[in-house]
């Protein structure tokens, strides 16, 4: 899920990435994560996690993208046997879940309202409940969220709560993109290149490297990444060109 070598760098704008991550780290303040696709908020979510006093238990994850708002709710605050059509067994969320430890709410841009209203009030009271429930139970779970839209416009354009925004907004961490830290691009190609042999491994010319490094990248990590895959399979143990980068980045 997460691939460490995204957090490497020499660049400032790594570094400073890491100096914040083990800054926030020991709090029990929310985190908010910022930045493009691609550019390793799941990783700096891990991090804050791996740093501070919850490592000794997993952190929970939920992908905010990848569901339905009904079923997002349920799976958040979960819901008790009943609560409604299909609702067969009480379900534990993963609010409750992750009670003494991390709750990594990827993409929550994408929270419908209700569900905002319901997080917000957690934040503020420190409890919640289950859908169907008639009782509040205190949890100590962290949130760290993560997000690549304007949180501030989406308040302003009545998609996200403004009280929402500015309760995850205490400690926050902007993700650079690739484009901002080129230097890094060298580093991160040989990690990402390290575990083929040396014989399968491709090497690339100057002419090559110089043109990765001033391409932008709007995928950032994530898409040089998957142009690493593409080097790998097709230019196994081979010189690659500045032609063969440029026919890839096609």
């Amino acid at each position: 899920m997460y691939e460490k070598n995204q957090l490497m760098g020499i660049s400032r704008a790594i570094a400073a990435v890491r100096d914040r991550i083990e800054a926030v780290a020991g709090s029990h303040h929310p985190v908010l994560i910022l930045g493009e696709r691609g550019t390793g908020k799941n990783l700096c979510a891990a991090a804050i996690h791996a740093a501070g006093k919850r490592r000794g238990r997993p952190m929970v994850f939920i992908d905010c993208a990848a569901l339905p708002g009904t079923l997002l709710e349920s799976t958040l605050f979960g819901h008790e046997r009943g609560a409604f059509t299909g609702a067969v067994n009480r379900v534990t969320g993963r609010l409750e879940e992750a009670d003494g430890t991390s709750l990594f709410l990827d993409e929550i841009g994408l929270l419908s309202l209700e569900s905002q209203g319901r997080l917000l009030r957690f934040l503020e009271e420190g409890k919640i409940r289950r859908i169907g429930g008639k009782i509040d139970m205190k949890v100590e779970t962290r949130i760290i969220a993560a997000t690549n839209r304007n949180l501030q416009q989406a308040a302003a354009e009545r998609e996200f709560l403004i009280d929402l925004f500015d309760r995850l907004d205490v400690l926050r961490i902007n993700m650079p993109p690739l484009r901002e830290r080129p230097e890094d691009i060298p580093i991160l190609i040989e990690s990402f290149l390290t575990r083929l042999p040396d014989g399968q491994r491709p090497v690339l010319s100057d002419s090559a490297l110089q043109r990765l490094t001033e391409y932008s990248f709007p995928g950032n990590a994530r898409e040089l990444r998957n142009l690493c895959r593409r080097l790998e399979t097709f230019f196994p143990g081979e010189m690659v060109t500045d032609r063969d980068i440029a026919q890839l980045l096609m």
